[in-house]
């Protein structure tokens, strides 16, 4: 009997199991079905798509785009949280494309909550976001992290190259030699346009000190008013007597990185020796 009995209760188990694992569904099983929604939405409403751009919709995934609903709180699977989940609350949530060649995003619109059981498609909509426009000072920030990463990897500690990451830069005018021809291929003319070129500019070098070392990384270059232009001549480790040494004045410091850069420097005029009578 005993035997009998387990041999019951096994099989109650697996049964179980096979009614559970049928009736629950991952997150990511809704949303793949909201997906396909929004797909079949968007290629029935856009008729001004090409044949291309539609198997482009197709066989691409999607980018998902939410914003909560503020005030909602409901869809709470346990009600005695103070607060719902991010799961629990009711977001308006656009599944997108981006198609290219298209200035604007395709996005269907549709309100869910983050689990997206219950996301049906409400309406298309056609957008074009704008460009954000970005100041010479960051554009020349992105292109040192990037140097940074790419050539400098040997150079530098991994705690090195997150600090350049994570910290904004001090930005000096400094009037360091340059090299016009790093490679040694340069042709005599090209080195005497890039050389005019920087006599016409202002030498700007990004800066990262870290308080705990004495090295310090720099970045430099020449580029016009605000560093508009800025390109690196070059960039690597130095300590903070050779910077002194080679700083004309300090621009900018790390905290004032989104401020506005001060008005044309003024440099000192030169005194003339007065010839003895």
């Amino acid at each position: 009997m005993t035997k009998r009995w387990s041999t019951w209760i096994i099989a109650g188990a697996a049964a179980a199991c096979i009614v559970l694992s049928g009736g629950c569904r991952s997150d990511a099983y809704y949303q793949n079905r909201a997906a396909e929604r929004a797909r079949k939405y968007l290629l029935d409403e856009a008729k001004e798509l090409t044949a291309e751009e539609k198997y482009f919709v197709t066989f691409n995934d999607p980018v998902f785009l939410t914003s909560p609903i503020l005030g909602t709180a409901a869809f709470a699977k346990d009600r005695s949280l103070d607060a719902p989940t991010l799961n629990d609350q009711l977001q308006q949530i656009c599944i997108s494309w981006k198609l290219p060649k298209r200035d604007e995003w395709y996005m269907v619109y549709g309100a869910s909550n983050g689990r997206m059981d219950f996301w049906y498609p409400e309406r298309l909509i056609r957008k074009k976001f704008a460009q954000a426009k970005i100041s010479e000072l960051e554009r020349a920030t992105a292109l040192s992290r990037t140097y940074a990463r790419n050539n400098l990897f040997d150079l530098m500690s991994v705690a090195e190259q997150n600090f350049i990451r994570f910290h904004f830069p001090a930005v000096y005018e400094t009037n360091f030699e340059l090299n016009f021809n790093p490679t040694g291929k340069e042709t005599p003319e090209k080195i005497e346009k890039v050389k005019t070129a920087a006599a016409k500019s202002t030498q700007y070098s990004l800066v990262w000190a870290r308080p705990d070392q004495e090295e310090i990384a720099i970045f430099c270059g020449f580029g016009g008013a605000e560093m508009s232009g800025w390109k690196i001549n070059f960039a690597g480790k130095t300590s903070a007597d050779e910077l002194r040494r080679h700083t004309v004045r300090i621009i900018k410091n790390p905290t004032e990185y989104y401020r506005a850069f001060p008005a044309p420097y003024a440099k000192p005029a030169e005194k003339k020796n007065k010839g003895t009578k």
